[in-house]
């Protein structure tokens, strides 16, 4: 018979496997170009997160759009970034809240949070000039579910009356790089790709750019790339919902921690993340094409019932030809179906977009019709909002500048979109996404106004969140590097101001691993929070405490009339850190060596080189014996330097 004790240590392994297993997360990322070039981009990325989280095991695939929707069905990718159309298809078929973050591109120094698409021809085609001599000519894409590779050149195409798939040849050729290689090989007349690629295989020496020209060229300030549409936001980087809430939050604070100078933002041509962008222009685009998930149709056309009742159709028109008492008849049916016809197309334009709040107005602004998800949104139902004024649900956050720079901005370009503060019918404020549209008749003058309405409240609050996430230690609530790297510049520029003097002091506990390693990682988390709270206490409001990881913090301390009014300070901290911590009945005991640096200090220096100092100086203390702080002495030659002290 096999015994319990014997059971144990087996049980306890497998249970470890089975934990171990669960903390393996997939980052899956859309290979829009070749393996090799993603891969050289984005496995520094799923190093630094592996390397963030201790906890768990970041590993890297690429995939097509169809793979990727393959392993979200069978759970088997945990973290996505893929192009912003096909995130809406997967939030559609997900329970996701939004994007965890988006990715800045860095191009020659500068930030790039906006893509969209570019369309090419070669050079000495002098019979294509523009998007309208794109017509019956072959075109080559990397596929239709491309944002910069298709939808967004599609999108301009429809808006000049083209089809995109009637009056083009489309040529699928699997990626970007294949376009271009298509059309200088003349496989095809000209070509769709995002915005970027050029730029990048001309600094990669593979394609000599003067052999190309680019349709429909868009001056956009600020933006370093050739474009040929309208600009959308960058791709989004996701959090399948299996993935634990903790982890989700250590990710985002890793992500938003990426700076441009950083090796894994600069091997990937990133500046960074940055909170989730509005993707609602995207959301409008797939809209407009009927792109997943807003392929199916919500409305019956002409077409539709031809194609049903084409047998039957012929049949009455004969009959009507023979009996031509019907013709009376005939012509009632017309009008009728006439006006039916005029009421549809009003139906239609209201309620195609069934998720947003939809509101039709006169051209004086008084309210016509409005659908179900309005009333949802503002609290005021059909029946009371027909008829009223649109400042029914004005909020007064806003003056009438703002109200008159809207509407000359409509009656101007017959469009504005933004962001605006509203009333609920219940008192209650809230923030919305304004869509308004001018609709004109055929001689040309406004009919009405057509507006649409998202209540962004849940997103606010969610970017205030990450936000938050960005600059505070989720352990300890304490600023973290980014926060305190402002904090520290705004010291240096007070005591500039003031003639006054600050103190950079570095903090390292010393003998933090050997609680962790006897006592575990959960009584060394709460021993943190515990010593953040007491050294928080030992400094004035104008001052700032932040944790750098681990068990290194960094305080900043202003107003100093002299570098000797910090002594009593820098006392203070090292008793209350030397003094004894008793949780759970574990008396726990650790010290600090920390190193002090002074500005001004006779030459000037930047918040990274203050930094520095003071690394320096609390190395200092540690080789010094621990438990003592010590001043940045840049020639000490082994001369005592004037400031150090040992705790008694």
């Amino acid at each position: 018979m096999v015994s319990l004790a014997a059971l144990v240590p087996q049980a306890q392994a497998q249970l470890e496997t089975q934990l171990k297993a669960e903390q393996d997360l997939v980052l899956a990322v859309f290979a829009y170009r070749e393996p090799a070039l993603m891969i050289e981009r984005y496995q520094p990325l799923a190093d630094y997160l592996d390397a963030q989280l201790p906890e768990a095991r970041i590993t890297l695939q690429l995939m097509g759009l169809d793979e990727i929707d393959n392993a979200i069905a069978n759970r088997q990718i945990d973290l996505l970034m893929t192009n912003p159309s096909h995130y809406l298809m997967v939030r559609s078929q997900n329970a996701l809240t939004g994007a965890l973050a988006t990715l800045i591109r860095l191009e020659h120094g500068q930030e790039v949070s906006a893509l969209g698409g570019v369309v090419i021809t070669r050079a000495d085609r002098d019979d294509i000039s523009s998007l309208r001599d794109l017509k019956k000519r072959r075109v080559a894409i990397p596929g239709k579910r491309f944002l910069g590779g298709y939808q967004t050149q599609a999108y301009e195409l429809k808006q000049l009356g083209l089809s995109p798939t009637q009056d083009l040849a489309l040529l699928e050729v699997g990626n970007h790089d294949e376009v271009v290689n298509a059309v200088l090989e003349g496989r095809a007349d000209a070509g769709f790709v995002r915005t970027g690629l050029l730029e990048r295989r001309s600094r990669e020496d593979k394609l000599d750019i003067t052999q190309l020209k680019v349709l429909n060229p868009q001056q956009l300030a600020g933006f370093p790339f050739v474009v040929s549409t309208r600009l959308y936001p960058e791709w989004p980087l996701i959090a399948l919902p299996q993935v634990e809430r903790a982890t989700v939050q250590r990710i985002a604070t890793a992500l938003f921690a990426l700076t441009p100078d950083h090796p894994v933002a600069q091997a990937g041509e990133i500046a960074g993340f940055a909170p989730p962008m509005d993707y609602l222009p995207v959301d409008n685009l797939a809209r407009s094409l009927r792109l997943p998930p807003f392929d199916q149709s919500t409305s019956i056309t002409w077409g539709d019932i031809w194609e049903q009742h084409r047998l039957d159709l012929l049949a009455l028109l004969v009959v009507l030809l023979v009996v031509g008492m019907l013709l009376v008849l005939l012509m009632r049916r017309n009008r009728k179906l006439q006006r039916q016809r005029e009421q549809m197309r009003l139906a239609a334009s209201v309620f195609s977009h069934a998720h947003e709040g939809i509101m039709i107005t006169s051209p004086e602004a008084l309210i016509i019709e409005v659908n179900p998800a309005f009333s949802e949104i503002t609290g005021y139902s059909r029946e009371e909002a027909i008829g009223q004024p649109t400042s029914l649900l004005r909020s007064g956050r806003h003056d009438a500048t703002f109200y008159a720079k809207l509407w000359n901005v409509l009656l101007d370009s017959g469009y504005w979109e933004g962001e605006i503060w509203d009333r609920h019918r219940s008192g209650r404020l809230y923030p919305q996404r304004l869509t308004i549209s001018a609709v004109r008749d055929e001689s040309g003058k406004v009919s009405h106004f057509v507006a649409l309405i998202a209540d962004i409240t849940a997103l606010k609050a969610h970017q205030q969140e990450l936000e938050h996430l960005a600059h505070y230690d989720a352990l300890t609530g304490l600023p973290t590097r980014p926060l305190l790297a402002d904090r520290i510049r705004q010291a240096m520029a007070a005591a500039r101001r003031h003639q006054q003097y600050m103190a950079l002091v570095f903090i390292d506990l010393d003998g933090f691993k050997a609680v962790n390693d006897t006592h575990g990682h959960d009584m060394g988390d709460r021993l943190l929070i515990e010593l953040g709270r007491r050294m928080q206490a030992e400094l004035r409001e104008t001052d700032t405490l932040a944790r750098l990881g681990g068990d290194e913090f960094v305080a900043v301390l202003v107003e100093l009339a002299s570098e000797e009014a910090s002594l009593p300070v820098l006392e203070r901290l090292l008793h209350r850190v030397a003094a004894p911590v008793e949780i759970d009945g574990q008396r726990l005991e650790v010290s600090a060596s920390m190193g002090v640096a002074f500005y001004p200090a006779g030459e000037e220096l930047d918040a990274d080189q203050l930094m520095r100092q003071a690394d320096q100086a609390m190395y200092r203390a540690k080789r010094g014996g621990k438990n003592r702080y010590e001043r940045f002495e840049p020639a000490r030659d082994g001369i005592p330097a004037p400031l150090h002290r040992q705790a008694s």
